[in-house]
């Protein structure tokens, strides 16, 4: 366990970690030299404190994510060692988890399921852009923030595989993910690949139409073998309000064969966004201030500036 302050005294500590951290310890704390709010995470050794390939590991996803610059993912602000224990201090965020929200508000409105949604497909397809895997998008990881806006948390189970083919789990023995939101070749093969994290947008997207998992179950044994095997429900037949087009942007993500789902969280983003309107305040996780209207100020103007169009599925660039 670290002490309550770290690099000198410069990082200052709560009292005990945040629940949960299978893969470390997460902490809330206060960069005392810029005055403000920050996350410190320290990864879990199983080998001891000399256990070099986690230490590998950890500081190869901390360049990997340093590079992922993207309003949607938080910020990392430093990375030292204490006593030998490596860790990293990100931006903190504001806001609620979705599984918060969806506890709270039950189903969201059309509008805020496929903005939402959209959002992190933006995430998504700068990462994999940069051969980043999420591995374990679920709610939890993913924080509203009080101006709409969603960060996407917890890149730190990523990796960064080749995008020609899956890649392989490298820790022997463990599947990194969480049933409820995890593909069938994650469960069968332990593979992770972009259509990955698109299948689990799926299972996320269902939950904020429905308000209910996908797949829910007793165990997780249940839960992963229903992933693999059941047919997903018709989301009209829970939700008779969804669009028919918005139902098949879902029922495209969550096909079992990864190869017959969308291509990419680009394509995905442009058929959500046509649904994304009437964005009302939600009556939970929204509370105006001046730095959300600044924040959509500076939206709004950025949505004006024409970008180049991609090339179509198969096409060269030159």
């Amino acid at each position: 366990m670290p002490g309550r302050t770290l690099n000198g005294g410069r990082y200052e500590l709560e009292e005990l970690p945040l629940p949960g951290g299978a893969m470390g310890q997460v902490w809330f704390g206060r960069d005392t030299k810029l005055d403000r709010d920050v996350v410190v995470k320290f990864p879990r050794l199983p080998g001891g404190d000399d256990d070099e390939q986690v230490r590998r590991r950890f500081r190869r996803e901390w360049r990997i994510t340093a590079k992922l610059e993207h309003p949607g993912v938080p910020a990392i602000y430093d990375v030292g060692a204490e006593k030998g224990r490596p860790f990293i201090v990100m931006q903190r965020v504001h806001g609620l988890t979705l599984e918060d929200l969806i506890e709270e508000e039950g189903t969201l409105p059309i509008g805020w399921a496929a903005g939402i949604a959209a959002q992190v497909c933006a995430v998504l397809a700068v990462a994999h852009a940069a051969s980043l895997i999420h591995r374990d998008l679920k709610p939890a990881n993913l924080i509203l923030e009080p101006h709409g806006g969603i960060k996407v948390l917890d890149f730190g189970l990523a990796a960064a595989p080749s995008l020609a083919e899956f890649s392989r789990i490298t820790q022997t023995g463990t599947r990194l993910g969480t049933p409820a939101y995890m593909a069938p070749e994650q469960i069968e093969a332990g593979v992770s690949g972009p259509l990955t994290d698109l299948y689990a947008l799926g299972c996320i997207l269902h939950e904020l139409l429905t308000g209910k998992r996908l797949f829910p179950g007793k165990n997780s044994h249940d839960v992963m073998a229903r992933q693999v095997n059941d047919v997903p429900p018709l989301l009209r037949s829970a939700r008779p309000d969804t669009p028919e087009p918005l139902e098949r942007v879902v029922a495209d993500l969550l096909r079992k064969k990864p190869q017959e789902r969308p291509v990419d969280a680009e394509s995905v983003y442009d058929r959500l966004l046509p649904y994304a309107t009437d964005l009302a305040p939600l009556a939970a996780g929204m509370s105006p201030s001046a730095s959300n209207r600044a924040a959509h100020m500076y939206a709004g103007a950025l949505s004006r500036v024409s970008v180049p169009q991609r090339p179509s599925h198969g096409e060269a660039v030159r």
